[in-house]
């Protein structure tokens, strides 16, 4: 059967099946952090352009960590290894078309404190989870499309704003940005995918090169991210279309039933199952209309499985498990279907 041929179920028992509701919402009103947006962008094209260096010396303070690493690696001209960090300012900020990228950005994303409200929130999620962690710095810039969230270490964290100015801005080259990618360029996503930034930052990599290696610790890394965005919905948290989720819980069964059957579970053959665990339009290995990365969806439901058995565990203990089958045996998955 084919994907889409599900989607004819009524959409109202589908919207009730995407609203997931076993997302973790612990109390957080004892969670106190400290946390402020700084905007790195208006910071360094504020600067003086002809007393640059000084003016570089000036904000190490405040950006310790960012300054160096956006002179030193985000904006460094890799044509030429001799290039000084303020060098390399110099030409970022003299530059017309980076000028006209932070006008615009300015335009869209000038006040910012509903995203500061918002990550406020899921950083306090977060050091509910992981006390023992700092909350990071968290700035904003502008790379010229080459970040849209990092991570550096557990102090920094970085969002570039000219990745979220919308799917239609005709700055995004189509042959670099598809569709599938532009979709999610926008102001929704801002936070999703710092989140996602800061899960893949707090574990380690698969255990191993199976897909079940990979879908399992991509779904543990979903779930960290469902924790501390609970009241997103799935489908932003996954890059999918109000249809695709439907279409996921819609098809849940069937799409593992697939797996099983094409023995791709235990494949290794990275090519065979990248579509299924990496950002893709489709994962036609399952089902032509299946979105890409569905392998990683149906590894969050095992994760959920898992924890609804054994609620008390903790996310660190989650993401040291690393037996990926012993895990999957205790977890005792049986989709749903619908």
């Amino acid at each position: 059967m084919r994907f889409s041929l599900f989607l004819l179920i009524s959409i109202g028992f589908l919207t009730a099946c995407g609203n997931d509701d076993d997302i973790p919402r612990p109390d957080i009103s004892d969670v106190k952090i400290n946390f402020k947006l700084d905007r790195f962008e208006q910071d360094i094209f504020a600067l003086d352009t002809a007393q640059l260096q000084m003016g570089m010396q000036s904000l190490l303070g405040k950006y310790p960590m960012m300054l160096p690493l956006f002179c030193n690696e985000i904006i460094h001209d890799q044509s030429n290894p001799n290039e000084t960090p303020r060098e390399a300012l110099a030409a970022f900020l003299s530059t017309p078309q980076i000028r006209h990228l932070y006008d615009t950005v300015q335009q869209v994303y000038g006040d910012l404190s509903w995203l500061e409200k918002d990550l406020t929130r899921m950083f306090r999620y977060f050091k509910y989870y992981y006390p023992e962690k700092p909350t990071p710095q968290v700035i904003t810039m502008i790379s010229e499309y080459a970040t849209d969230a990092f991570t550096a270490g557990d102090s920094l964290c970085g969002i570039g704003l000219d990745l979220f100015l919308g799917e239609t801005y005709p700055g995004y080259d189509p042959d670099v940005f598809p569709f599938f990618m532009r979709r999610q360029f926008t102001k929704d996503y801002i936070q999703v995918r710092l989140a996602k930034a800061v899960a893949q930052n707090s574990a380690d990599g698969p255990p191993g090169q199976r897909l079940l290696d990979i879908m399992l610790h991509n779904g543990k890394e979903l779930y960290l991210v469902d924790c501390i965005l609970p009241e997103v919905p799935d489908s932003l948290k996954m890059g999918y279309t109000r249809i695709q989720m439907e279409g996921c819980y819609a098809n849940e069964a069937e799409v593992w039933a697939r797996l099983l059957s094409e023995k791709l579970l235990y494949s290794t053959e990275f090519d065979k199952i990248r579509k299924l665990v990496t950002p893709s339009p489709n994962a036609p290995a399952v089902f032509q209309e299946a979105p890409g990365e569905i392998a990683n969806w149906i590894g969050l439901r095992i994760v959920k499985a898992y924890m609804k058995r054994y609620p008390k565990t903790t996310m660190q203990e989650l993401f040291q498990m690393t037996d990926a089958q012993k895990f999957l045996e205790m977890a005792k998955y049986k989709p749903k279907r619908v």
